[in-house]
């Protein structure tokens, strides 16, 4: 079998697309399955700055990733985009003995459902990584030969409705996680001694330095480690405010309260995770890694995309959500950590409840994935 990946990961939309690709590309060399990334040079230049990367990758053209332009525009481009794809996939394809030992994944908002049409169309067998079933409220079905989505909240978002055609693969058992957020241990509150702030690969909006600000305006004093992803563009400023001991926040200047210990595109983040007595994180694919860390959490929603899954997460009881769709609240949310930072009891508890889904998800969604990719390509022999 060889494994194709179309996916895309920068500063606008954010690395976890990548990172979920990058998972499951680990588990399939690990099963001796070829990769192959199509992605734009941006792309290219964080998967090869992963000191775990192996795989090979095609860089398509950074034109297809432009989506403000006309509808027939859009239409030529992703004809354009398949016709390369369906042709890349040829020539690697010539290491095997037909089509049939190939599959595509899709993972990103831009592949719709007339991008999908034109892949199927080549008879391309493909899989599609979801999270919210955007199609369901535009009227339209699902053409992948599988559809995935690994959120606890997956069960709720009406597949059946229209994917009936789709092998589906909805909930943990195809969550797609690193191999270090695997088989962990459960490191006690009481041994953990620091706040943990990452907003995701790129935060868009800087909301890392609107939380340390705001922290510092309520004088919050226990150690803060703080991650920023390889996306994020204010690196350079965050870093000279740390070392100035001064954080230019809200048109004014506020002085550091706390112990910033600052790491920019961490690779092994699950260390840092065990050692979090709290986070406050961005509430992608990163929530997921959190709770396998079992580390209580505020996830933070700024996209409707993360909602259900985020809803789900608190309402396990192992994290809070904080809903950031209309209205940012920095102060709010300093006021609440603030408060839950020296609660151990009530952090235990969360530990516990983390603990508790964890046990339930013992599988490998990677793993099972590639078996459910082995079954769908030998019913097309």
């Amino acid at each position: 079998m060889q494994l194709f990946f179309r996916v895309e990961g920068n500063e606008h939309i954010g690395l976890g697309h990548l990172m979920r690709c990058f998972a499951l590309s680990q588990a399939a060399q690990h099963a001796q399955v070829d990769v192959v990334f199509i992605c734009s040079q941006t792309s290219k230049r964080f998967l090869l700055s992963r000191h775990k990367w192996h795989g090979e990758i095609v860089v398509i053209d950074d034109n297809h990733l432009n989506n403000s332009v006309a509808v027939d525009v859009t239409n030529e481009r992703n004809k354009a985009e398949v016709e390369f794809i369906a042709t890349c996939m040829s020539r690697y394809g010539s290491k095997e003995s037909s089509q049939y030992c190939q599959i595509l994944v899709l993972d990103g908002y831009q592949f719709d459902h007339s991008y999908q049409q034109a892949i199927a169309a080549t008879g391309i067998c493909f899989a599609y990584l979801d999270d919210i079933n955007t199609f369901l409220e535009k009227n339209q079905h699902h053409i992948a030969d599988v559809v995935i989505n690994g959120a606890a909240a997956a069960q709720q978002l009406d597949y059946l409705k229209n994917a009936q055609n789709s092998r589906l693969c909805l909930g943990p058992q195809y969550l797609l996680l690193r191999p270090e957020f695997i088989d962990l241990p459960l490191i006690p509150i009481a041994d953990r001694h620091s706040l943990l702030i990452c907003f995701g690969g790129g935060d868009a909006q800087n909301h890392t330095l609107g939380m340390l600000g705001a922290l510092s305006q309520l004088n919050f004093q226990f150690p803060v480690t703080v991650i920023t992803g390889a996306a994020y563009k204010w690196q350079k400023q965050l870093t000279e405010n740390i070392q100035d001991g001064w954080l230019n926040y809200n048109n004014a200047k506020h002085k550091i309260s706390m112990p910033i210990h600052y790491i920019h595109d961490v690779q092994e983040m699950a260390e840092v995770m065990l050692h979090s007595r709290l986070s406050i994180s961005a509430a992608g694919g990163t929530q997921f890694e959190l709770m396998r860390c079992y580390t209580p959490s505020y996830l933070v929603v700024v996209a409707d995309n993360q909602m259900p899954a985020a809803t789900e997460s608190s309402q396990q009881g192992w994290c809070n959500a904080a809903d950031w769709r209309q209205e940012v609240d920095y102060i709010g949310l300093a006021k609440q950590v603030t408060a839950d930072y020296s609660d151990t009891e009530s952090l235990i508890v969360k530990q516990n409840k983390a603990y508790d889904c964890v046990q339930k998800e013992a599988s490998s969604g990677a793993d099972n994935l590639l078996n459910v990719f082995s079954e769908v390509l030998n019913l097309r022999r």
